[in-house]
């Protein structure tokens, strides 16, 4: 006989069709960009930013996945929610799902309106996240989403074999968009850290990939935040060319996204993939790099 389920992962729905779906959805992108002979999709919504070929877009994201999994983590990867309820999980990953499908509508608008984009992603991201962990929890134990590295020294081959592969060799993307003057760039790329590296870390891997994981397993978590992930990225895609802006946002952000989360799953180490995160969101590093 069988031993019964973990009473805090529910049987159904199957973990296989969740993956099989996620899956799906990546390759089918893929197929789309090379089938209708698109070689190059842009990165960056900032006007003048150079397009990158599906090769960089696909192969340091790739590569950082493969040294993760042949380099293991000191000890086993903790899982932090274990021990809530399953329906108290439910409904706080139905928050989160709900906030991440709510950026991803207002982003297209939010992303023209200068400052309104970082803070329509505080209240989206973190304030209505927070709330809601507050209501929900009731009485009950305070989750620790975010627990503390299982270790340091593991994750950094990915991280360095991402970093050589995206910024530094042949498949780094040229800074060609016009610069705004040093202290307005300053003051942007503090902006983009804090409410992009960081909060995006946060939102996405630390709370909900986490809650997923708990109910699912690792890899529909790892590839329904990922594609969550990719659609917060909307403000890419134009009307005019929906299904070329979708496809690209997924073969490169949910691809990204797809290597973030691995990582989150595989290390506990939120300060890692914040890095990578900063690195390639910050223009000062390939001004440095090119300097």
């Amino acid at each position: 006989m069988a031993p019964p389920a973990s009473p805090t992962v529910p049987a159904t729905p199957p973990r296989q069709a969740f993956t099989g779906m996620g899956l799906a959805v990546f390759v089918a992108a893929y197929a789309w960009l090379v089938a209708t002979g698109t070689t190059s999709i842009t990165g960056s919504a900032d006007p003048g930013a150079s397009g990158m070929s599906l090769w960089a877009a696909l192969l340091p994201p790739l590569a950082a996945t493969a040294l993760a999994r042949l380099v293991p983590p000191r000890v086993e990867p903790p899982q932090p929610l274990a021990a809530l309820p399953v329906a108290r999980l439910r409904r706080e990953a139905s928050v989160l799902v709900a906030a991440a499908l709510a950026m991803a509508c207002l982003a297209p608008f939010a992303s023209r309106a200068g400052l309104l984009y970082p803070a329509a992603k505080i209240v989206v991201l973190l304030a209505v996240p927070l709330v809601a962990f507050r209501l929900l929890r009731g009485d009950g134990p305070v989750a620790r989403a975010i627990p503390a590295p299982v270790t340091w020294l593991a994750p950094l081959p990915a991280v360095v074999a991402w970093f050589l592969l995206s910024q530094v060799g042949p498949l780094a993307v040229p800074l060609t968009q016009e610069l705004p003057d040093p202290v307005v760039l300053v003051i942007g790329s503090l902006i983009t850290l804090l409410t992009a590296s960081v909060l995006e870390e946060v939102f996405y891997r630390g709370w909900l990939q986490t809650r997923l994981e708990a109910l699912y397993g690792r890899w529909p978590a790892v590839l329904g935040s990922s594609l969550l992930f990719a659609l917060m990225h909307t403000s890419h895609v134009r009307p005019d060319a929906l299904l070329p802006g979708l496809a690209g946002i997924v073969a490169f952000q949910g691809v990204f996204g797809l290597m973030l989360g691995y990582l989150w799953s595989r290390y506990r180490n939120i300060w890692a993939i914040t890095l990578i995160h900063v690195i390639s969101n910050l223009v000062l590093v390939p001004l440095l790099l090119g300097g």
